[in-house]
């Protein structure tokens, strides 16, 4: 299997605060976003990892075979879509990983790309635990069933026609989505759902980055 992995790191990271990306932020002595790009670049399965960043900072990246940079757009879907067009369609399969997971398993991971080779899409998502409401404003309009719901997690993986055609579509349907297995979804097609890791959690506020520092810590303790 031929395996490329897109990262979408184009955005600011407003809801961590501060004037630096927070993909960019030092976590153990290196950029945060340098950590999942490496896991995957070391990778013996992955044939190419391509992210696409903010276009100011291609001037500052470093471009090789294996690893390649793209200018990203002004949302996740965007940037996905030109990563995916600039790596052509010499892939079999595709996997799709935020910038701020860096604790992803690599077994996880290769469980996903056998299960999407064999049904065509692939997310690893942990059960909701806590009750979720439905509101319009301050009134609750409708409670589902937990036991129905999942916690997304990347990488998402899906073969390279499913996930171009979701893409394609939804940029001609007018919809901008924010999960790509959300998008194959929406055009037919059967996405898998593997047990996520509590580890693989996204860094999204400063306590996230906190917890990922302890864990760097303890591992080289």
């Amino acid at each position: 299997m031929s395996v490329l992995v897109i990262i979408p790191a184009a955005g600011s990271g407003s809801r961590f605060g501060g004037e630096i990306p927070k993909q960019f932020l030092p976590l153990a002595g290196k950029p945060l976003l340098l950590h999942s790009v490496e896991r995957f670049f070391l990778d013996e399965r992955v044939d190419q990892v391509i992210v696409a960043v903010a276009e100011a900072l291609l001037a500052n990246t470093k471009q090789t075979e294996r690893a390649r940079f793209v200018a990203g757009g002004a949302t996740r879907q965007q940037s996905v879509l030109r990563a995916l067009e600039a790596a052509g369609d010499g892939f079999e399969l595709v996997a799709v990983h935020d910038a701020v997971r860096p604790f992803f398993a690599t077994g996880t991971f290769h469980a996903l790309l056998d299960a999407a080779h064999e049904s065509g899409a692939a997310i690893p998502a942990l059960p909701v635990n806590d009750t979720i409401h439905i509101t319009r404003g301050d009134i609750i309009e409708a409670t589902p069933d937990r036991a129905l719901l999942a916690a997304a997690q990347t990488p998402q993986v899906f073969r390279y026609d499913i996930l171009r055609e979701a893409l394609e579509r939804a940029v001609a349907d007018g919809i901008e989505g924010t999960d790509e297995a959300a998008l194959a979804t929406r055009y037919g097609h059967t996405v898998r759902v593997l047990p996520g890791d509590p580890m693989n959690f996204k860094i999204t506020h400063a306590a996230d980055m906190e917890r990922a520092e302890k864990i760097m810590a303890e591992a080289t303790a």
